[in-house]
């Protein structure tokens, strides 16, 4: 049995639509979690936030912790006081100023979306281009006024 090729064609197309608007997803709520990331930071109690979003407390609470863990690049060192942005991914933190400069090269597994790709390697962590450029698009959403 052969494929039909427009059908082929229009679940592939379907296909990359899907990945974009997950993308877009993604960046979104990375850009929620570090507005809710700001409010706290500029004095908003964490059961304010709640109530005015209409989220649990519980929920902020997560979002705030998370971000605090550890907020330093791995790539370079320096810590969030001392970058505009900060970019998480689930197994490492990224500067704005390391997704600017970052040159990938060698292959590696990233630590952001564990694939093997060519990878720009910090001092604890890699990053692969399909993830620089997702953490590009993450800081210049939430530094675009809304």
């Amino acid at each position: 049995m052969t494929l039909d090729e427009e059908l082929l064609a229009a679940a592939r197309r379907a296909g990359a639509a899907s990945a974009a608007a997950q993308d877009q997803a993604d960046i979104a709520k990375a850009v929620y979690h570090h507005s809710v990331l700001r409010l706290h930071r500029a004095g908003g109690s964490m059961r304010e936030i709640a109530e005015a979003l209409k989220m649990s407390h519980q929920r902020v609470h997560q979002i705030v912790e998370q971000s605090k863990r550890t907020e330093k690049c791995w790539f370079c060192g320096r810590v969030a006081d001392e970058v505009d942005k900060m970019m998480a991914g689930p197994a490492a933190l990224i500067c704005n100023v390391c997704v600017a400069e970052a040159q990938v090269s060698e292959v590696g597994d990233c630590s952001f979306c564990s694939e093997t790709k060519p990878v720009h390697e910090g001092a604890e962590a890699k990053i692969c281009r399909s993830c620089l450029d997702f953490s590009a698009a993450v800081i210049s959403a939430a530094a675009s006024p809304r």
